[in-house]
């Protein structure tokens, strides 16, 4: 079973990034997570107008059983994610006009942060939570967090530790 913690808000000022990177760098390398400091730049295919997104913060891997946790924000100091995705082009195509039919192209895509863990270990989801806190209290004092176990809103512990279910042979 995996459980999803979502969770969006605006860093207090754009020069806070570089702080939340050299300090969540620091606390990665004490804590032997693996971590990635993120400063992108993306390019839309065909674009014309040159508008391009970047996404600057840090990614933090605190284990195997978890997806990263992006502290990662857009131009305007939004935590966001940002990816490609490939997609076939169309005939018609107005995105990749000069692209032959059956042909694939880059879509761009930003969505809010999440992080999935996806086993029950409720060490894990303490700890996401604890910097989840630190990140509200320090950076992001309008972060709002979405804990489908409900653990973010009452801190009771019971909640992570439901009991697995299993199947019964017959």
């Amino acid at each position: 079973m995996s459980t999803t913690i979502h969770y969006f808000g605006k860093i207090k000022s754009t020069e806070a990034i570089r702080e939340i990177q050299d300090e969540f760098y620091e606390i990665a390398q004490v804590s032997g997570w693996t971590h990635e400091v993120v400063d992108h730049v993306f390019a839309q295919e065909g674009d014309l107008q040159g508008n391009r997104l970047t996404l600057q913060g840090v990614r933090l891997i605190l284990n195997r059983q978890t997806t990263p946790l992006q502290l990662t924000f857009d131009k305007d100091g939004y935590l966001s994610h940002i990816y490609y995705e490939k997609a076939p082009v169309e005939m018609g195509d107005l995105i990749a006009p000069n692209s032959a039919p059956g042909k694939t192209r880059q879509l761009l895509h930003q969505i809010h942060t999440s992080t999935t863990v996806r086993s029950q270990d409720p060490q894990t989801h303490r700890t996401l939570v604890k910097l989840l806190d630190y990140v509200k209290k320090r950076y992001v004092p309008n972060l709002e967090v979405i804990d489908n176990t409900g653990y973010w809103y009452s801190r009771d512990e019971a909640v992570l530790n439901a009991p697995k279910m299993e199947l019964v042979k017959k």
